[in-house]
């Protein structure tokens, strides 16, 4: 899985665009790069442009690696606001993924966007 982070001037966050093949190990390597990035403070806001990652295959195993991390992560992490962008059309296989397993409890507001503009809208508000 590849991965940038970008600050915008223009908005009270960052913007994270993935690509390729998510598993568990380099999306906790993703969170992170995120957190010890010296401009993202806790509560901060992100945008996670995923549309043109592979989640098609991660396992139970990762997700809840995944979910481990953010648990012992929370301080951290804050209750900023977290925007995933999905491609059209895959919202509910983005639910799918992450109905599996338990769920994360977490101040952090998350919301799940098909449209990188409305997720920015979100954000902004």
């Amino acid at each position: 899985m590849k991965y940038a982070i970008a600050f915008d001037p223009f908005m009270p966050g960052c913007v994270v665009k993935t690509s390729g093949k998510m598993t568990g190990a380099e999306f906790i390597a993703m969170a992170e790069s995120l957190l010890a990035q010296g401009q993202l403070k806790p509560d901060g806001n992100v945008i996670f442009d995923y549309r043109d990652l592979d989640f098609s295959r991660v396992s139970i195993d990762d997700l809840e690696a995944i979910r481990r991390f953010h648990k012992e992560n929370e301080d951290r992490i804050g209750s900023g606001k977290s925007a995933m962008v999905v491609r059209p059309g895959f919202l509910k296989k983005w639910y799918a993924l992450w109905s599996q397993g338990q769920k994360v409890q977490t101040k952090n507001r998350v919301m799940v966007f098909e449209s990188l503009e409305n997720a920015t809208q979100w954000i902004m508000t």
